[in-house]
């Protein structure tokens, strides 16, 4: 892949997210949130299954712990996520997704699916051997 081609691609990706992530009642930032704590939860042990700290986001996400707080703490007011204690560290919560914010994903990954079968047609017709 060229860097032409990667630029082609972000390009199209917020453009298309743009256009229908207002109508998803979702933003884009909302949607990375909800990933990276749906990817956690994808990768525990089933016996494991409590959710991820706070830190485990700033990691993922590279931002700042007060800035994921932020977000996490909105997005658990609109019912998207939930925290509950850490058994095993007094001083952590763990943030795991509702059944609502577990379906919003799944919404906002279908615009990402779409988008999936464009960016390949973009690629193939407009983007073989650019430099």
């Amino acid at each position: 892949m060229t860097p032409t081609q990667l630029q082609r691609i972000h390009r199209l990706c917020h453009r298309e997210w743009a256009m229908q992530g207002d109508g998803l009642g979702l933003s884009f930032s909302e949607f990375e949130y909800l990933s990276v704590i749906k990817d956690e939860e994808d990768r525990m042990r089933v016996e494991d299954a409590h959710g991820q700290h706070l830190q485990d986001i700033v990691a993922a996400l590279g931002v700042a712990k007060p800035s994921a707080s932020a977000m996490v703490g909105k997005l658990e007011g609109r019912g998207l996520v939930q925290r509950f204690q850490c058994k095993q560290d007094a001083r952590a919560q763990h943030i795991v997704l509702t059944e609502t914010g577990q379906a919003l994903l799944a919404t906002g990954l279908s615009v990402y699916e779409q988008l999936a079968e464009r960016v390949t047609d973009d690629l193939l017709q407009n983007g073989k051997g650019t430099q």
